[in-house]
Order: structure tokens, then C-alpha cells, then sequence
């Protein structure tokens, strides 16, 4: 007699297998949102509805949402190729950082003898070794998938060119990284001999020492190929350019059939041989062979004789007698004539060295009128302009300032005179002295 089968009660999901299932039952929605954003609309409404609470779609804008990055991510490390253009690489900083915080934290929980906290220390550390190993492989994963299909994320070979010069600084940066988790983890396993923690030294030399070389072997054939494909990109001219924009046109529109061309009248006679260029032998002149050598002379003796040309009867200049300039006389201004006549009377007087008698202001005073100078010329101008050419026709000027105030740095002279030099040979200034005026 066959026993009775109970019927068995499904067990509820937990919160992970609850996230597969709705990945699973909309992957209709994650495949459209991966390509781009997605919105409500019909039948679909509950499935977003559903993702969104289980944080796989992000609400950006109204009635639009996005596959969470995260995800996008995970799905583009699955999917080769959905690596997107000028996509940075994986930063391994701070998981470094991390793995020195969880090996620092297992160290202090061992010294403490807290058993549970340092199991779960070490859990972590296994976790951050872990994840840093991932890192790595997804890098190279990506820059070989780059390398391998020609950067076919762009079309253009100036998008080439600017996506290899991305990944050469990229790598280099990447290198520069691996070099310093080499130097911590060397670090971090020689400490563990002292802290007897011989799992964790057996962990990092197995999981990561002992793969750095692979790792910088493979990121330095990589970073060669995109080396020597920007070097060559860079050193192509535009007519290459256009002929290998054509090329990969072409690779990725395929032809098999090829084309059918529709010639005319007017495109068959381009198309026609062109007709060669009647010749005709010439004799080298420069051949010392006898039979061309008389054949040459031959041909000479047949020229019409050469007609010399009279020379030219000479033309004798004609004599010049005598030859006259005018001289033009230079104007004279009147302030000019007037500081002259000052210049006069002091050489004919040189006995006066009163600053009164041989003022200039009372210079102009007494004669300005004579030479129209009374009211078209300040005293500042005036005294400024004379003592220049006065100094300059050999006079020695003495000027008449007063006395400099507390702060003063410049002279205030208010009127000037001049007098004989008595050295003849020495040079005579715009102004050789200061006399202070006490009035």
C-alpha cells in the first residue's frame, strides 16, 4: 500500500535569492536598461516597480530610470563587450588601504586575545585580498578586450588616437600602483612573521605575491601594444587617415556582392587610355661618339651666318659748369631771440652777479613785450625753457629755491640768474647751486 505523499510547503526566499529571482523574471527590463533608460508604461509597470525596490533601477528624472551602476558594472565585466569608450580603470589605492586597516585591526585583536573579533578580522582581510585580486584581473580583462578589438568601441581614428593616449596614462597610472601594493604587501608579510600569523603570510604570498609577476608581465606587453598603436596612429598624414577611415568603413560594411557602377558617355571617356605623346630623337651634343660629332657639324654648317650688331656710338655726359644751392636761413623763435639777448648781456657785463640786476623773471618783464612774449608764456615755462638754453650756451645758472620742509624731497625755485663760469674747463650744469631765500 503506497504511502500518501504530504504536500511539501515551500520555504520562504531570503534577501538574496529574492534579488536573483526579480533579476531573473524582468530580465526583459535589465536587458533594455543596460543599452539605456527605461520607462513605466503598460504591462512593465509592476516589473519596474519591483526593481526599483530591490535598488537594481535608480529613478533619475520623471518617468525615467537607470540600471543601477553597480550592476551595470557586474554585467559589463560578464559581457565582454559592453566596455564602454574612455571607461577608467578599477582605482586600487584604496583597497590597499583597506587591506593594511583589516591586517591592522586582526594584529591589535590577536594582542588583545579577542578570538571572535580576530576571526572575523581575518575574515575581512580575506575578503580585501580577495577583492584586490579582482581588481586586477578586471583591469587586464578590460584593457586586453581594448588591445584585442582595436579600441571597436569608436569608429573615427582621431577617437583612437585620443582613447589610446587615455589608456597609455591610465596604465602608466596603473603600474605605478602595483609597484606600491607590491611594497605593502612585502611589508605587511614580513610583519606577520613577527606576529606569528603564519595563515596570513601564507595568504598574501599565495593570492597575490606570487601572481605580481604575471600581473606586471601582462599589463607591460599591453601597455607596449598601446604604445606602439599610438606611435603609429600619431605618425599616419591625413591622406593615410582618410584611407583608413575608408578601410574601417569598409571592415565593418562588408560587400560580399559587391556594387554595381552606372557609367556614362561622360564617365568612359575619364575611364579611356590616354593617348601617348608624340617624341622626336634629339642629338646629344655631348656625345663624343665620330658619327654624332659630324653629324653636329653637319647641322652647324648648315646655319645662317651670325649678323653682329653695330656696337651703340658712347654718349658723353654733358659738362656741368657750376651748380648753386639756396640757403635757407633757420627761423628763429622769439623766446629764442630773447634768451639770446640775455645771453649777450650777461658775456657783456660779466662783473654782474646781482640775482636782481640778472633776473630772468625780470628779464622777460622788462623786455618780453619787445618780443611778443608777455602773456603767451608762463613763468614756470619761461624759467624752464631758459635755464636749459642758457646752460646749454656755456652760462652758469644759479637758481633761487627755498628751503625744503620736513617730508619735502624736491626743490621749489621761484626764480633763476646766471654769470660767467669762473672755470672755463669745467662743465656747467642746468643748475650748479641752490641759494635759499629767507623772505
Amino acid at each position: 500500500m503506497a504511502a500518501s505523499r504530504e504536500p511539501r510547503v515551500s520555504e520562504p526566499l531570503n534577501p538574496i535569492q529574492q534579488l536573483l529571482k526579480a533579476l531573473s523574471d524582468h530580465s526583459d527590463l535589465v536587458s533594455e536598461a543596460i543599452r539605456g533608460p527605461v520607462s513605466t508604461g503598460g504591462k512593465r509597470n509592476k516589473g519596474i516597480e519591483t526593481l526599483i525596490r530591490m535598488r537594481a533601477l535608480m529613478p533619475v528624472d520623471e518617468d525615467t530610470y537607470y540600471l543601477n551602476p553597480l550592476l551595470r558594472e557586474f554585467i559589463g565585466d560578464y559581457v565582454v563587450s559592453s566596455y564602454g569608450a574612455f571607461r577608467q580603470l578599477a582605482q586600487l589605492d584604496p583597497p590597499i588601504r583597506q587591506l593594511r586597516q583589516d591586517f591592522d585591526s586582526l594584529r591589535d585583536f590577536r594582542r588583545e586575545g579577542s578570538v571572535r573579533d580576530a576571526d572575523r578580522a581575518m575574515d575581512r582581510l580575506d575578503q580585501a585580498v580577495v577583492r584586490i585580486g579582482f581588481l586586477m584581473d578586471q583591469n587586464l580583462l578590460m584593457l586586453g578586450a581594448k588591445v584585442t578589438t582595436n579600441f571597436g568601441d569608436v569608429e573615427s581614428v582621431a577617437g583612437k588616437i585620443r582613447e589610446n593616449g587615455f589608456y597609455y596614462k591610465e596604465i602608466g597610472r596603473f603600474s605605478r600602483q602595483i609597484v606600491t601594493l607590491d611594497a605593502r604587501v612585502q611589508e605587511m608579510a614580513n610583519e606577520a612573521i613577527g606576529l606569528h600569523l603564519p595563515e596570513v603570510r601564507r595568504l598574501l604570498n599565495v593570492r597575490v605575491l606570487s601572481r605580481l609577476a604575471d600581473w606586471t608581465a601582462r599589463i607591460g606587453d599591453i601597455q607596449r601594444v598601446v604604445s606602439k598603436n599610438l606611435f603609429s596612429l600619431r605618425q599616419m598624414e591625413q591622406p593615410q587617415r582618410n584611407l583608413a577611415n575608408v578601410a574601417l568603413w569598409l571592415s565593418k560594411n562588408r560587400m560580399s556582392e559587391g556594387f554595381e557602377l552606372d557609367v556614362k558617355p561622360e564617365v568612359a571617356a575619364k575611364l579611356a587610355t590616354p593617348e601617348g605623346l608624340l617624341t622626336t630623337w634629339n642629338v646629344d651634343v655631348a656625345d663624343n661618339d665620330p658619327v654624332v660629332t659630324e653629324g653636329v657639324l653637319s647641322a652647324a654648317k648648315r646655319l645662317p651666318p651670325i649678323t653682329r650688331a653695330p656696337k651703340p656710338e658712347v654718349i658723353e655726359s654733358p659738362e656741368v659748369l657750376a651748380t648753386s644751392q639756396e640757403t635757407v636761413e633757420p627761423v628763429v623763435e622769439p623766446i629764442d631771440e630773447l634768451i639770446d639777448a640775455y645771453v649777450d648781456f650777461i658775456r657783456a657785463n660779466p662783473a654782474i652777479n646781482d640775482p636782481q640786476t640778472a633776473s630772468l623773471l625780470q628779464w622777460r618783464e622788462r623786455h618780453g613785450e619787445a618780443y611778443d612774449l608777455e602773456d603767451s608764456v608762463t613763468d614756470e615755462e619761461w624759467l624752464l625753457y631758459a635755464c636749459a638754453q642758457i646752460a646749454s650756451a656755456g652760462l652758469q645758472v644759479e637758481v633761487l629755491a627755498r628751503a625744503r620742509a620736513p617730508g619735502e624731497f624736491n626743490d621749489f625755485f621761484t626764480d633763476a640768474y646766471a654769470q660767467i663760469p669762473t672755470n672755463r674747463h669745467a662743465t656747467t650744469p642746468l643748475t650748479s647751486g641752490v641759494a635759499s631765500l629767507n623772505s
